[in-house]
This record gives C-alpha cells, sequence and structure tokens, in this order.
C-alpha cells in the first residue's frame, strides 16, 4: 500500500501572488510549494481543452490534492500505464507523468472517428498508437510550459515515452515525489487519471529555494577549459550498433547446414541501439528515403558515474 501524504489542493491565489511567492518555503514537517497548487490548477484547465480538442467535447478535469510520496509507489499506483519523462531546464531534475494506458487506447480510437470503445486488453501499443502517445506527451508538455509561464519559465522536452516504469531510470525508487493528480470526467474516458510527479530534489533547487545539495560543494570550473573539451568531444567519432534477430539452433542442426539452407529469424517489434558496446537507446524497424532505418523510440539513461 503507497504510503502517502496529502498536501491541501488550493486555489493558487492570483497570479500577482504567484509571480511574488516563492516556489518554496521551508516548512515544520519539510518542504511546502505553494506556488504549484496554482500551477496545477491551470494546468487542469488546459488539459481538459486538449482533451475536448482531441475528441471529447464534454470532458472535464478533476484536479485532486497534492501528494508525496516514493517513485517506486508511484509507478506501482500507475501501472498500468504509459509513462512520459521531460527534461525541463531550470528544474534540477525530471519532470514525470502517466496516463492510464486505456486512456490512450481510447483517445486514438477517438481521433480516428470510433467512438472509444475498446475490444480487450493489450500489452502492447501498435506503431499508430505509439506515435501517438509521443505526440500526446509533445502536446502536454506544451501545456505544462504554460501553466508554470506566471510562476516560472520552464522548457519541457519529451525524451522518453514507455509502457515500462524502469525504462524511466529518473530517479531511485526510494526518492520522495510531489504527485499531481488530474481525474477525467464524462463520457467514456470517465475515471481515467493523469498524474504528474515531480522529485522533491529536482525542486528544492530553484530559483527561490536552497541549492540542491549535489549542487552546494561543486568546485568552480575554468569555463574556457571545459568549452575546449567539449568542442573536442562532439568530434569524437563512436560505432553504433543495432542486433536486429539473436536466432539460436541446435548444434545438431548446426552441423548439418549446407549452402542453401536457410535459417528463419524473428525479428522484434523494438530493438537495441548499442553505442560504443553500452546500451543507448531502443528502436522500431522501418524505412526512411528508400532506406532501412531505425526509428529512436526511448533514450536510456544511465547512472550518474556512467
Amino acid at each position: 500500500m503507497a504510503r502517502t501524504r496529502t498536501l491541501p489542493a488550493g486555489d493558487g491565489g492570483s497570479d500577482g501572488d504567484a509571480r511574488a511567492s516563492v516556489l518554496l518555503r521551508k516548512a515544520e514537517d519539510g518542504y511546502a510549494f505553494p506556488a504549484l497548487d496554482g500551477v496545477a490548477n491551470q494546468f487542469a484547465r488546459t488539459l481538459r481543452d486538449l482533451i475536448r480538442a482531441l475528441g471529447a467535447p464534454t470532458v472535464q478535469v478533476e484536479r485532486g490534492a497534492s501528494e508525496r510520496m516514493r517513485f517506486a509507489d508511484w509507478c506501482e499506483e500507475a501501472a498500468p500505464a504509459i509513462y512520459w519523462r521531460y527534461h525541463a531546464p531550470p528544474l534540477k531534475g525530471p519532470m514525470l507523468l502517466a496516463g492510464a494506458r486505456a486512456l490512450v487506447l481510447q483517445l486514438v480510437d477517438i481521433f480516428y472517428g470510433g467512438k472509444g470503445q475498446l475490444a480487450g486488453r493489450r500489452e502492447e501499443l501498435t506503431d499508430a498508437e505509439d506515435r501517438f502517445a509521443a505526440r500526446l506527451g509533445r502536446d502536454i508538455g506544451a501545456q505544462l510550459a504554460a501553466a508554470w509561464a506566471s510562476t516560472l519559465a520552464i522548457e519541457p522536452q519529451l525524451d522518453c515515452v514507455t509502457c515500462e516504469a524502469a525504462k524511466l531510470q529518473a530517479v531511485r525508487a526510494d526518492d520522495e515525489l510531489l504527485v499531481h493528480r488530474f481525474t477525467l470526467r464524462g463520457g467514456v474516458l470517465d475515471g481515467h487519471m493523469i498524474t504528474c510527479a515531480y522529485p522533491l530534489a529536482a525542486l528544492r533547487g530553484i530559483s527561490g529555494g536552497e541549492p540542491a545539495p549535489e549542487l552546494a560543494e561543486t568546485p568552480e570550473v575554468d569555463p574556457l577549459w571545459t568549452a575546449t573539451l567539449s568542442r573536442a568531444l562532439k568530434d569524437v567519432r563512436l560505432p553504433v550498433r543495432s542486433v536486429l534477430a539473436r536466432p539460436e539452433i541446435p548444434l545438431t542442426k548446426l552441423l548439418a547446414l549446407e549452402v542453401g539452407d536457410i535459417i528463419s529469424l524473428t525479428i522484434p517489434r523494438h530493438v537495441p541501439i548499442t553505442v560504443a558496446g553500452r546500451h543507448f537507446a531502443s528502436g522500431s524497424i522501418g524505412e526512411a528515403n528508400g532506406n532501412a532505418a531505425i526509428l529512436i523510440d526511448c533514450i536510456e539513461r544511465g547512472s550518474d558515474d556512467e
């Protein structure tokens, strides 16, 4: 059972109050983020408008109370879901979203002229559903930027869309998140939820708050040396490889192979992409300009020392 702490869902105050208030203040039980109430209220309105524009004109969005919870608990609560991860400077960490997988599938059906009725549950998405999920993530990122505009100018850049929480690789399982919930009301989408999660470590480092712990003791670096090193590294050429298939056959069949024999291959839908021997991304096979190509679906993020 997820352990959470519920925070009051205020009305966010006026735009002037949002500009005047600091994003972070010290509270008796830890940290509080008063300006994020206004951000969440604004995002609820823009999310409603986005869902309506996709073909659900009667939908309403109900914003729930903010909660603090562990990353692992948030992932468990959201599943089965589609997850979006954003790099959002000047936040000192990622911004995470989760939406019910059935919600995205219904939106795809509605977008292409259907009524949002699903025939059954499926574990994997089709190519069209993958593309729609990525497009939806980019649109939601733009809505988040607009919701933050009166508090802090952020630039959310979508860098991962996945159905597997393990691929987010954003924060540690025990790290705390500040979670905002948005529940859809009305029609076939009623009851579906989208959650927006901010790692507390990312929020503590932004303007108006204390420096993030990992940044507080950062030594000064010569900017000229850094720029020269960066330019030199950008010219380094690295081998990029992708393994399309790894067939396995019995030794007896291998010894019996002759010229003209055929080895059957099963090419997976998603293939790994490695750079200099390290897992860099995963992608799907396709075609571009008449040539075989791989579309990058998700870029993996390693640990800090990788």
